[in-house]
C-alpha cells in the first residue's frame, strides 16, 4: 500500500474511532439537554439554525479549501486570505443581525431575533480560525485537529448543561454553539504556530476568487437546501413541531455529517495529491466509500429498528413523537453517508460547478415536496424529504462517479458487503423486537439485548461474506495504535 494511501485509510479508520468517542460526548450532552429543555427551546434554535447552518456552510468561504488545494502558498497570500476571512465574517454578522428582525416576524416568534443576533457572533469568531484549520488539514495533522474538537465539544457541552440546570432554557443551547466556536479558534491558535501579518493584497486575493466563488456559490445552494424543511416546518407547524423534527434529523445526521465528514476531510487533501494518478484516485475513493458504509449502514439501520425504545429510554416519553420521523429519515441518511464524499471528489478534480448545478436543480422539487408533505405534519415532511432523496441519489452519484471512471457495478460492489450484512442484521433485530410483544419485555431489555445481538449478527455476517475487508479494518486499527500522529477530525458546529 502506498504511503499516502496508508496514511489516508489509517487516518480515516483510527480517527473515526476517536471521532466517535467525541460524538458520544456530544450525544450524551444533547440527551441530557433534551430532558432538561422543551421541544420549543430546540425549535427556536432550529429557526435560528437558518443562520447557524450558514456559519458551518460558509465559514471558510471556499478560501479554506483553496489553501488545502494549493501547496505552495506564500506567507503574504495566507495573510491576505486570513484578513479576507475576518472581513467576510464581519460582513456576514452584520447581514445576519439585520436579517434577524424579519426572520422573527416570519416565524412569528419575537425571541428568534436576539437568538439569531447572538448566535451569528459565530461568523466573527470563526473567521479568525479558517487559515489555521486549513493549514493543519493540508498537512494532514488530524491528531491536532482532534484535540481542537474534543476541547470545544467538552467546553460547550458542560456550559450548556450548567446553564440548563440553572433555568436559562433556550440560551443554554445558544451558549453551547458560541462556546464551541470560541474554544475552537483559541485552541487552533495555540496548536498552529502560523500568525498573520498586517498585509492584504487584492491582486493576491483574485488568484483564489475563481475557485472560492464556485465553492461559495455551491455552499449557498447547499445552505438553501438544508434550510427548506426547517423554514417550512417552522412557519407552517410551529416551533414545537420543528424542535421534534430537528431532533430526529439530528439523530440520523450523527453518523452522516459527523463520521462521514471525517472521511471527506481527510480525503480532500489526499485526493488533491492524486489528481495526476487516476487509478490510485479511484481506488482511494472506493475504499473510502466502503469503510463509510461499514460503519454508517448498521448504525442507522439499528436506530430505525429500535427507534421507539431508543427515544423513550434515552430522551424521555415527551419526545416520542420523533420516533416515526426518525425511522423514515434513516434510508435517506444511509445514502447520504456514502454520498458525502462526492463534494471532495468534485473539488479535487476541479469541478465544483457540477455540484452547484445539481443543487440548484434539486432545490425546486425539494421545496415542492416538503411544502406538500407539511400538510401531514412532520411525518409527511420526513417522508417527502426521504422519497425525493432516494429517487435523485443515483443520478448525482452516477455523474460524480463518471468524473473518475467509476462504473455503477464498481460502486455497488464497494457497498455490497455492508449492505448484505446490514440486511441480515435488520432481520435478526426485528426478531428481537417481536420477542418484546410475545414475552412482554421491558423497553430497556429490548434495546440492550437488541443492540448486542444485532451487532454480533452484523460482525459474524461480515466475517463470513467479506472477511478481507473486516480484517483489513482491524489490522489498520492496530497499526494506527502503534503509529501515533495520523489522526483526523473536523470541527463542526452542532445543528
Amino acid at each position: 500500500m502506498s504511503s499516502l494511501k496508508q496514511r489516508t485509510v489509517s487516518g480515516v479508520l483510527w480517527s473515526g474511532m476517536a471521532r466517535m468517542a467525541t460524538q458520544l460526548v456530544l450525544f450524551v450532552v444533547m440527551a441530557i439537554l433534551a430532558r432538561l429543555l422543551s421541544a420549543d427551546d430546540f425549535g427556536i434554535v432550529g429557526m435560528a439554525a437558518i443562520i447557524t447552518v450558514a456559519i458551518v456552510m460558509v465559514n471558510d468561504k471556499g478560501l479554506g479549501m483553496s489553501i488545502v488545494q494549493n501547496k505552495d502558498l506564500a506567507e503574504t497570500h495566507l495573510s491576505t486570505l486570513f484578513w479576507t476571512s475576518v472581513g467576510f465574517g464581519l460582513l456576514l454578522y452584520l447581514i445576519s443581525f439585520i436579517a434577524s428582525f424579519p426572520l422573527a416576524v416570519f416565524f412569528r416568534q419575537e425571541i428568534v431575533q436576539p437568538v439569531v443576533a447572538i448566535i451569528a457572533l459565530g461568523f466573527l469568531i470563526g473567521g479568525f480560525g479558517i487559515v489555521q484549520k486549513s493549514l493543519l488539514t493540508r498537512e494532514m495533522a488530524f491528531k491536532q485537529l482532534a484535540v481542537v474538537e474534543v476541547s470545544a465539544t467538552l467546553a460547550g457541552g458542560v456550559l450548556a448543561i450548567v446553564l440548563a440546570l440553572m433555568g436559562f432554557g433556550v440560551w443554554s443551547l445558544v451558549a453551547n454553539v458560541l462556546a464551541r466556536d470560541l474554544i475552537t479558534v483559541l485552541v487552533l491558535w495555540f496548536i498552529c504556530k502560523w500568525r498573520p501579518m498586517l498585509h492584504f493584497s487584492s491582486a493576491e486575493l483574485r488568484e483564489y476568487i475563481a475557485f472560492s466563488s464556485t465553492v461559495l456559490a455551491n455552499d449557498g445552494a447547499i445552505y438553501l437546501i438544508t434550510n427548506v424543511d426547517v423554514t417550512i416546518i417552522g412557519r407552517v407547524l410551529g416551533s414545537a413541531a420543528l424542535g421534534v423534527y430537528n431532533f430526529a434529523l439530528y439523530m440520523v445526521k450523527l453518523p452522516v455529517t459527523r463520521l462521514s465528514s471525517i472521511v471527506a476531510k481527510v480525503i480532500f487533501p489526499a485526493f488533491s495529491s492524486l489528481q495526476n494518478d487516476p487509478d490510485k484516485f479511484k481506488a482511494a475513493y472506493l475504499e473510502a466509500v466502503k469503510y463509510i458504509s461499514l460503519i454508517t449502514f448498521p448504525v442507522l439501520a439499528g436506530v430505525a429498528v429500535f427507534a421507539n425504545e431508543f427515544v423513550i429510554i434515552v430522551l424521555g416519553e415527551k419526545w416520542f413523537a420523533m420516533a416515526r420521523p426518525l425511522v423514515i429519515l434513516t434510508p435517506m441518511a444511509m445514502l447520504k453517508s456514502v454520498g458525502t464524499i462526492k463534494n471532495s471528489v468534485l473539488m479535487a478534480v476541479g469541478r465544483p460547478d457540477i455540484e452547484l448545478k445539481w443543487n440548484l436543480f434539486y432545490l425546486l422539487p425539494l421545496v415542492g415536496a416538503v411544502y406538500y408533505g407539511a400538510r401531514y405534519g412532520i411525518v409527511g415532511v420526513a417522508t417527502a424529504f426521504t422519497m425525493l432523496y432516494v429517487v435523485t441519489f443515483p443520478i448525482i452519484q452516477h455523474i460524480t462517479n463518471k468524473q473518475i471512471s467509476v462504473s455503477p457495478a464498481e460502486f455497488c460492489r464497494s457497498l455490497a458487503g455492508s449492505a448484505i450484512a446490514t440486511s441480515i442484521m435488520v432481520l435478526i433485530a426485528l426478531a428481537v423486537r417481536y420477542c418484546k410483544v410475545v414475552f412482554n419485555l421491558p423497553d430497556l431489555v429490548v434495546l440492550l439485548a437488541g443492540v448486542a445481538i444485532a451487532s454480533a449478527a452484523y460482525l459474524v455476517t461480515l466475517w463470513l461474506i467479506d472477511r478481507d475487508d473486516l480484517l483489513g479494518f482491524v489490522r489498520m486499527m492496530k497499526r494506527e495504535k502503534t503509529t501515533p500522529g495520523i489522526s483526523m477530525t473536523e470541527v463542526v458546529i452542532s445543528e
